[in-house]
């Protein structure tokens, strides 16, 4: 039998002994079950019926100047679009009768337009005015749901930052940015979504990424590499905040981070960004270790334009810099593309690929706190090459105005090879995956979310060896109204797990959530769901060293699960005032984290018990003067290790992240603020001295179209800390960025 055969029936087996969710009546279990056979068998047209069209345009309402990247849907339906460069949009085989349309955009307020007359075979115009706000408060989002709904909508709590928070201030790569996401820490390269991660070197995260709701995790380490699209081609990062297994299945434990890239559009455009940055003198004369100017720079373009009855987007890009410590040094090349064609009204197919690689040097700790930029002499030659490419197919066929089905094929490969003093090792992994998502309106207010996800990941490694692992899934989600305020959200995913060392699992992961408008400046959520991990190939069977520090493998690794829980509201009594508040609890089981011996080797071990709790609160303000506003966020967290009654290593209690920003005709004025408290228990050098994190960034920003130029100065008070034992963060340093949209 093979090993597909056997996910299918461990997924048949399982089903069966649940009852399916209990639907209307019968009449929407025959139409349940008539869209769960398409998914096997579509193609042809559901029915065939007579169609009109939608033609519109968006526009600002204050300057009349067409608004790109508004959310357009028809309520009640699947059909929504979004607009343009030129702010129009297009809805193609409308059955004939009268909708309702919602158009939303960050920093704009929501409008509904009645009353949409369709008529077969005619096209209807139509013509749409947004209003800015005061604050910007995100209106849109995808990944919490699988599906595009108001974030109030959302029982779970999500971030968004989009093109207008990354761009000024002129960092290449996202794990930068993100740090100024309120809940959002890094220690190292590892993101933390309210500590839900730790520290485990690289091998594994808590985290999931999607690049367009595409998973991008390599089968080797499982970790996240942030450098793989740098933020010129991001529209916006969506951030999801507790378990999300039961859509995303493994990796999804502490969260989802969704990158949305740039969409291609048919009217010709050219984006050009160039940055140009110094490093500053160390605050200490021993911490200098060189004479020369110590310095990066960064160049991307890209470009967008209609290619017979498609749209290209093309962007490319060159990243390199001395470092600011020895062996910081690094060269780096990116490119991408996108070619999004209709096939026709109902259809549509989406291409896109990334590709990211050059070579760096590494140290992973100083020489000595003396000495903290400078590594032991060994090792001032190691350096990494590495590469990745991405390879992402998407069909999207709206079956008529209830039923949509999307299909995704990808393609995940990561490269890399250590020149290391002490050993030379090398890993590639490949990654084939497909997803079929199916989306059915019941009605207004009752949606159906479902589909199936398999995987499949080769790795040949000389630090894991050679491995194969294969993962199946299904899952069902339905968001039904029950009250005109009131909305209940209940879902359910199934994974299957196989390796080829003759080890499998399988797990359930359940949701519930709530959402109670109850005023229409006031929302309540309340969300309870399971979810699980299964442990990485690094994890499991690392047997390697690094840098000194030796790693042994652990084959007996179980899957860690957890629930988490959130309760929160959010509240915008004032035009000029917009607050979020949530408490929330992970309780985890078998969590999985590294210990050290007392002679610093390393093994992955589970955890047999653990709770992170906490509160979390987001406030965002325009008061006082006009153009002046802020955005704080602060997070309180508890962690513990419950069986051994302390708490959990690298993950600090309070984090805060502020920014001021002043606007006065075509100048901006910003300064950003981040806090992360002393970290109360690390596992490798518990020794050391360790201190708060506290960095100040400002910037001043000139637009004269159709340049921008962009003036940072980071971590203006040289302050001195760490993330991860014996590593420096970046000092004092400045940059001068200039783009143009062409």
């Amino acid at each position: 039998m093979t090993r597909l055969q056997r996910g299918y029936r461990q997924i048949y087996k399982s089903i069966s002994r649940c009852a399916l969710p209990s639907l209307e009546n019968r009449k929407s279990a025959r139409q349940f079950l008539f869209i769960s056979a398409l998914i096997c068998f579509y193609g042809r047209p559901l029915l065939a019926q007579t169609t009109g069209n939608i033609d519109g345009i968006v526009v600002s309402e204050n300057s009349g100047e067409p608004m790109p990247g508004a959310n357009v849907m028809l309520i009640g339906t699947v059909l929504g679009a979004v607009t343009d460069l030129q702010g129009h949009f297009i809805l193609n085989h409308i059955p004939a009768g009268s909708y309702q349309m919602r158009v939303s955009m960050m920093g704009y307020k929501t409008i509904e337009k009645n009353a949409i007359q369709v008529k077969a075979g005619e096209t209807t115009s139509v013509s749409l005015k947004l209003v800015e706000t005061v604050i910007e408060t995100p209106e849109l989002v995808v990944t919490a749901n699988k599906t595009r709904q108001s974030i109030q909508d959302s029982p779970n709590s999500v971030g968004v930052m989009t093109s207008r928070d990354l761009q000024p201030r002129s960092e290449v790569y996202l794990d930068k940015l993100l740090e100024y996401a309120s809940g959002v820490n890094f220690i190292g390269s590892q993101v933390n979504i309210r500590g839900s991660s730790g520290f485990n070197y690289g091998a594994g995260s808590r985290v999931l990424l999607l690049v367009d709701g595409v998973p991008v995790m390599p089968g080797d380490s499982g970790d996240i590499k942030w450098d793989l699209i740098p933020s010129t081609q991001v529209e916006r990062v969506e951030i999801v905040k507790g378990a999300g297994s039961a859509l995303y299945g493994s990796n999804a434990l502490g969260g989802v981070v969704n990158i949305v890239t740039k969409e291609a559009s048919a009217k010709p455009a050219t984006n050009i960004r160039f940055s140009a940055g110094l490093y500053d003198r160390p605050r200490y004369p021993e911490w200098r270790w060189t004479d020369r100017l110590l310095h990066f720079d960064d160049l991307d373009v890209d470009h967008t334009r209609r290619l017979g009855r498609s749209e290209l987007f093309l962007a490319a890009g060159r990243h390199q810099s001395t470092g600011y410590a020895q062996t910081g040094n690094f060269q780096r090349m990116n490119a991408s593309a996108k070619i999004h064609t209709r096939l026709n009204g109902q259809q549509n197919i989406t291409i896109s690929s990334n590709y990211e690689g050059g070579d760096r040097g590494t140290g992973l700790m100083w020489r000595s706190q003396r000495y903290a930029l400078e590594v032991d002499p060994a090792a001032i030659s190691d350096y990494v090459t590495s590469n990745k490419f991405g390879l992402n197919a998407f069909h999207h066929w709206v079956a008529n105005k209830n039923f949509g089905l999307k299909t995704r094929l990808s393609y995940f490969r990561n490269y890399w090879k250590n020149y290391f003093h002490d050993n030379i090792t090398g890993s590639l992994a490949n990654r084939y995956g497909l997803e079929i998502q199916g989306d059915y309106q019941f009605s207004e207010g009752n949606a159906l979310t479902f589909g199936t996800e398999e995987s499949w990941d080769h790795v040949n490694s000389d630090l894991v060896g050679q491995h194969d692992q294969y993962v199946l899934s299904g899952y069902l989600q339905n968001e039904k109204r029950l009250l005109p305020t009131l909305s209940l959200t209940t879902g359910l995913r199934y994974d299957y797990q196989d390796v080829d060392v003759g080890f499998s699992d399988s797990e359930w992961s359940p949701k519930v959530g709530l959402v109670w408008h109850a005023q229409s400046n006031l929302v309540f959520r309340a969300s309870s769901g399971k979810g699980f991990r299964a442990a990485s190939m690094s994890e499991r069977f690392s047997d390697s060293i690094y840098s000194g520090l030796r790693i042994v493998p652990n084959v007996s690794l179980r899957s860690e699960t957890a629930w988490s829980h959130e309760i929160g509201f959010n509240y915008n009594p004032l035009r000029w005032l917009y607050l979020d508040v949530a408490g929330f609890m992970s309780d985890y089981w078998d969590l999985i984290e590294p210990q050290p011996d007392k002679k610093q080797t390393i093994q992955f071990i589970n955890v047999t018990r653990a709770r992170i709790s906490g509160a979390e609160v987001n406030l965002k303000a325009s008061p006082w003067l006009k153009g002046l506003s802020f955005d704080l966020g602060y997070t309180f967290m508890e962690p513990r290790d419950l069986d051994l009654d302390e708490v959990l290593a690298y993950r600090p209690k309070h984090l805060f992240t502020g920014t001021a920003i002043y606007s006065f005709g075509r100048v901006d004025i910003a300064v950003d603020y981040r806090y992360a408290s002393r970290l109360e228990l690390v596992k490798v050098y518990p020794q050391d001295d360790r201190v708060a994190q506290k960095t100040v960034n400002s910037r001043i920003v000139f637009r004269i179209n159709p340049w921008t130029i962009t003036a940072n100065a980071n971590n203006v008070f040289n302050h001195n800390h760490t993330q991860m034992e014996r590593t420096l963060l970046p000092i004092r340093h400045y940059v001068l960025t200039l783009s143009a949209s062409l």
